[in-house]
């Protein structure tokens, strides 16, 4: 596991890396950002060299690099503002809605594997993959605007803009309406993935021969469904935290339909206007995440399951 972190942090500065490249060599600058678009060339120069972006690649990469390693991430070149106080402000929204989003999915995905099981190759059960299939057929952003269009246009039963009303900042039930859209994309979206991840698991764990056996005793289905999940669970949980990543970048592509105040709007935002250090920061804060729940998943699964716990921890 420490050798999975270290190299988690290499991943994350050499994410960092490869992203300033790519929006180094794309077109545009930040000197446009404000509307400066009939200004002359020297004047775009002016604003480009204030920002240091007229040194070379490499040497502003290292100046931020620098930096980010003694905690200063630095300062939004599109709103002049702290990139760590940017992030304080979206990161609970984000939060909320990955989290409880991808509990929902692990709940849904583990309860429809069972129910698969219980009525395997019945019209329930081709019914569960069928549905699942063709929402994991459309990506993210076409489900969510999908959404949009029928709840929020033709329907007008949910709101499909923002993470709540305006003067309604602190209404609990406001914010959870406005997250009911975002989530189900979400979970939809992921869910043909997962489940058959969990359907695997759990139809291996009753062929094992303990199973079998159990079966043999009559112990009731009940108590034998309990054990099933309790042997399945590891390698479920392990796996919902080694997609920890792609579901983030999920959970940015859907707050970027949705217009959500969280940190995937804002770091698509940041990315069109070229603001190099929100950028930086949120792909290595986000890949630092995504290794922390790995990491978290690890000790759940070795938890869960007492036979990891002999493992070599390292």
């Amino acid at each position: 596991m420490l050798k999975r972190l270290v190299f988690s942090i290499f991943i994350a500065f050499f994410s960092t890396f490869l992203c300033f490249v790519l929006l180094h060599f794309s077109k545009g600058s930040i000197a446009y950002a404000n509307g400066v678009n009939s200004q002359s060339k020297e004047f775009i120069q002016r604003i480009e060299q204030n920002l240091g972006l007229d040194k070379p690649l490499l040497e502003q990469y290292k100046i931020w690099l620098f930096k980010a390693l003694k905690g200063d991430l630095g300062v939004s070149f599109l709103s002049g503002e702290s990139v760590l106080k940017l992030i304080k402000e979206r990161i609970f929204n984000t939060f909320i809605l990955g989290f409880g989003a991808l509990m929902l999915l692990f709940l849904l995905s583990v309860f429809l594997a069972l129910l698969g099981y219980y009525y395997k190759e019945s019209f329930i059960d081709k019914i569960i993959t069928f549905l699942a299939f063709n929402f994991f057929a459309l990506p993210p952003f076409v489900l969510a605007l999908l959404f949009v269009l029928i709840f929020g246009i033709f329907w007008k039963i949910l709101p499909v803009i923002g993470s709540s009303d305006i003067g309604f900042e602190d209404d609990f039930l406001n914010r959870l309406e406005h997250l009911i859209l975002p989530v189900l994309v979400l979970v939809l979206s992921h869910l043909a993935l997962f489940l058959r991840i969990a359907r695997n698991f759990i139809n291996e764990s009753f062929s094992q021969i303990f199973i079998q056996n159990l079966y043999a005793r009559a112990l009731r289905e009940k108590d034998i469904y309990f054990l099933v999940l309790k042997y399945s669970l590891s390698p479920i949980v392990a796996y919902f935290g080694g997609s920890a990543l792609s579901f983030m970048m999920g959970t940015y592509v859907v707050e970027s339909v949705f217009a959500y105040e969280g940190l995937g709007s804002l770091l698509f935002k940041s990315i069109i206007f070229k603001d190099y250090p929100v950028v930086l920061a949120l792909i290595f804060f986000s890949v630092l995440l995504a290794a922390f729940f790995t990491f978290l998943s690890d000790i759940v699964a070795r938890i869960l399951n007492p036979r990891l716990r002999r493992l070599d921890f390292v």
